[in-house]
């Protein structure tokens, strides 16, 4: 592992641990027993180092095989893939409005992801009611809304564990795929019912 790619895993375990009000270029050298300076050699400042960070945990989760087939089994594997990774990286999503303020090219990022999983997403409901395991009778301002729900959960469900539920790894991972699965019950038939693994 190169120094830059330790100074990377470094602060992001740090970040995890403590937030990004607390840990500065300093602390992550004292952490790595090296100068600040050092640091300072491959990354300007702390926000640096995060959108660094943030750039690398896009580019990870885009390479995850994310909806590739076209059943429910397939959507919970993909769901839980994302978030998992998403735990990884729980700094970010904690202070995400915070960040993406200070650093405008996260929130375009975020901007131009969204749109391109809503379009995924729009694209895989259609796939369902076709094999007949999503209904045929949402208005379709209906399912735009059901994305946003994926999101909303999606994207901060980081900040309500941290507030409310205070699950750890994969039992927090698990109780909000969960959450998320149970979003798509109305919107299931008879079969798509039937293929839902999910506990109600």
């Amino acid at each position: 592992m190169s120094t830059k790619e330790k100074i990377l895993v470094t602060a992001t375990r740090l970040f995890n641990e403590q937030g990004i009000d607390v840990i500065t270029i300093r602390h992550i050298a004292k952490e790595m027993g090296i100068s600040h300076s050092n640091i300072q050699y491959y990354f300007k400042n702390a926000d640096d180092i995060i959108a660094t960070i943030y750039t690398n945990h896009i580019g990870e989760l885009n390479e995850l095989p994310m909806f590739k087939e076209l059943t429910l089994d397939a959507l919970k594997s993909s769901i839980v893939a994302i978030m998992e990774h998403i735990y990884n990286y729980r700094f970010i999503y904690i202070h995400f409005v915070v960040i993406a303020r200070r650093l405008p090219s996260v929130k375009k990022e975020y901007a131009r992801r969204f749109a391109l999983r809503r379009e995924q997403f729009l694209e895989l409901f259609a796939n369902y009611r076709e094999t007949g395991i999503m209904r045929t009778d949402i208005p379709a301002p209906v399912w735009e809304s059901l994305i946003r729900n994926i999101y909303i959960i999606g994207d901060f469900w980081i900040s309500a564990n941290e507030l409310n539920t205070g699950l750890k790894g994969k039992k927090a991972v698990g109780y909000y795929v969960t959450l998320i699965e149970q979003l798509f019950y109305p919107y299931l038939t008879e079969k798509g019912r039937a293929e839902m693994t999910v506990p109600l």
